[in-house]
């Protein structure tokens, strides 16, 4: 088969995409789940670009917020079975390397629900279930979930295989304006009016700078049912068909144009010039995916003659997510070792800000006091700052802020003076220090796996919850470069015992930033 361009074969498959409106009723019931014999190597799974917000990879994504529709119980019920399905759909698992990578990470195939529940559109279930309740929905799954007997951990239930014919059974649709928050719902209810779907993936710019990147307008949508797929075009072709009043098909008021995925990539060929004649158009599961996709990393293995269970292969990639806990709930990392904002939590109304430290003061002039008002979590208070932060384990209330006030605390010669913050504000700051966390977790990872050989072990440390970085410039005071508060720079993060911050092995070289 000749080579043609990278962005047509992008056309021509499948990626990790939103949430679908329903799950393909060709899963069948199996016994525990068996993947594939090839082992994916963790070096081989190579960095994707960042998925934009509203795309749809089921890692915890960047800044957008889930949209804040209410919904009843009874909903919720649904729609956390539903959502989840989809997760670990033949349409969405093995083009996710986030969940996919998780899945690896657990022989059986195991990945917490409460993993599952902080992904961007499980939260307003969370809110409503909790992780018991999103559990016992799961059990409800009939052909394709499982869920430990402790409730803690779902997986696939079948085997992994590749699905020959999504190709065929997927459609181009363009005409649909402007992205809201709630379009990809909106798209999902509306194709499903014309049968079962399995997926409703909104296509996006990629050349453009935008972050994120800019909706096309147009979809691609794989059907369940041959027969649905058909009965949708040709009603998108119809000149008078009754249903839509003799204007095609429309989405709010507007006519929509469509025609088979395969009618559609072609077209794109000839546009580049390319004869598709000529070309082999994949529609199956390839490697030429520019994207990440299981069955190719598994094929590329085979073709190579890869022994599975190498240490090199079970040596974790920093991109790997990794569970950690933080402020006693868990987190996991993203590909760029960052954690999702919106799931990082913190006791309101938890932080202060001080002024008017004298230069030299030590953070332990703060903390030794406060420690007998209010368990402290942290204090922030650069080398050479006149000001800082001091953060709380528990939410403060105005009296036990009168009390620390009325303590007339002393640091460098002068009393300083306690005020709250904004919740915004501190929230910037603990994202700021669960990220610092996560680069601490991962280092940490990274030195372990070197001293054991490469094992992989389960993804997921327990320990510590507490760490963070002191800040870029100053959050809650004037100061620039890294210093955070106040004056100066080149702070360092210590614990009272003068050891590293969280146990940290010397090995691992990264420098603290504040007392924890």
């Amino acid at each position: 088969m000749e080579e043609f361009s990278s962005d047509t074969l992008s056309l021509l498959q499948p990626v990790a995409l939103p949430p679908a409106a329903s799950h393909s009723s060709t899963i069948s019931r199996g016994a525990s789940p068996i993947y594939p014999q090839y082992t994916m190597s963790a070096e081989q799974v190579k960095q994707e670009e960042q998925v934009p917000a509203a795309s749809t990879s089921a890692a915890p994504e960047a800044s957008s917020t889930a949209p804040t529709t209410e919904m009843t119980v009874d909903e919720a019920k649904e729609e956390a079975l539903r959502q989840v399905e989809f997760y670990f759909h033949d349409s969405n698992l093995p083009y996710d390397k986030f969940l996919f990578t998780l899945t690896r990470k657990d022989p059986e195939g195991w990945v917490p629900i409460a993993t599952i529940a902080s992904f961007k559109r499980m939260r307003a279930i969370k809110e409503l279930l909790g992780l018991d309740g999103i559990a016992t929905v799961l059990r409800g799954s009939k052909e394709l979930l499982d869920v430990s007997e402790d409730g803690a951990n779902v997986r696939r239930r079948k085997e992994l295989v590749p699905v020959k014919d999504a190709f065929d059974r997927s459609v181009y649709a363009k005409g649909f304006g402007s992205e809201t928050e709630t379009l990809q719902k909106e798209l999902e209810t509306f194709f499903n009016t014309f049968g079962k779907i399995n997926s409703v993936r909104m296509r996006r710019d990629m050349e453009s700078s935008e972050k994120p990147k800019p909706f096309k307008g147009s979809v691609f949508v794989e059907f369940a049912d041959m027969g649905d797929r058909n009965k949708f075009l040709a009603q998108a072709a119809a000149a008078e068909p009754e249903q839509d009043g003799g204007k095609g098909i429309t989405f709010q008021d507007t006519q929509l144009v469509a025609m088979s995925k395969d009618a559609y990539v072609k077209m794109k060929m000839e546009e580049k010039g390319i004869d598709p004649s000529s070309n082999k158009v994949h529609r199956g599961n390839d490697a030429s995916h520019k994207k990440f996709n299981a069955f190719k990393e598994m094929n590329r293995q085979q073709r190579d003659g890869s022994r599975p269970n190498r240490a090199e292969d079970n040596k974790p990639k920093r991109s790997d997510p990794l569970e950690f806990e933080y402020n006693g709930k868990p987190l996991t990392t993203r590909a760029d070792g960052t954690v999702d904002p919106d799931a990082v939590e913190f006791p309101a109304n938890s932080v202060l800000k001080f002024t008017g430290a004298g230069e030299g003061g030590n953070w332990k002039d703060l903390k030794d006091t406060l420690i007998t008002v209010h368990p402290t979590s942290f204090v922030e208070f650069p080398t050479g700052a006149v000001e800082g932060a001091v953060g709380f384990k528990e939410s403060l209330s105005d009296d036990k802020l009168a009390e620390i006030k009325g303590k007339n605390i002393t640091v460098g010669g002068n009393v300083v003076e306690f005020s709250r913050v904004d919740e915004e504000t501190a929230k910037k700051f603990y994202i700021e220090r669960a990220n610092f966390r996560a680069s601490f977790m991962l280092d940490r990872r990274e030195a372990d796996s070197q001293r054991n050989g490469g094992q992989r072990g389960n993804g997921s440390y327990s320990r510590g919850g507490r760490g963070g970085r002191g800040g870029r410039g100053g959050k809650f005071g004037r100061g620039g470069g890294r210093g955070g508060f106040g004056r100066g720079g080149g702070d360092k993060r210590k614990r009272e015992d003068g050891g590293r911050d969280d146990g940290a092995p010397p090995s691992i070289g990264k420098k603290a930033r504040s007392e924890e």
